[in-house]
C-alpha cells in the first residue's frame, strides 16, 4: 500500500470510528480486537464486519472475509448511519 493510500485509509477509519462511537474518542485509542475472537464472531447476528480497503486493494486481493459487508472508507457518510448503535461493528482494512 502506497504512502497516499495507507493515509488515505488511516483518515476514513478514523473518520469511521469518531462517527460510531462518543465525543472524547479522538483521545483514547482505537479498541484492537484479535483475529481468534473475530472468528468467534463471524456467526453472531449482532456484529456488523466491516471491510474497509479502499476499492484497487479490495478488488486486487484474493483474501476475503467471507460475511463482511465491503464499505467504500472514503464515503464513511453513505454507510454509518446503517448500522444501529447497539449492534458490534468490526471494521476492517488490511
Amino acid at each position: 500500500m502506497s504512502g497516499k493510500t495507507a493515509w488515505t485509509a488511516a483518515f476514513a477509519l478514523f473518520a469511521a470510528a469518531w462517527i460510531f462511537c462518543a465525543p472524547g474518542f479522538a483521545e483514547e485509542e482505537a479498541p484492537r480486537i484479535a483475529k481468534e475472537e473475530v472468528k468467534v464472531l463471524l456467526n453472531d447476528p449482532n456484529v456488523a464486519l466491516l471491510d474497509a480497503r479502499i476499492t484497487q486493494d479490495w478488488k486486487k486481493s484474493d483474501k476475503k472475509i467471507k460475511g463482511a459487508v465491503r464499505v467504500d472508507p472514503l464515503d464513511v457518510g453513505t454507510w454509518a448511519g446503517k448500522y444501529p448503535k447497539d449492534k458490534k461493528i468490526i471494521v476492517y482494512c488490511a
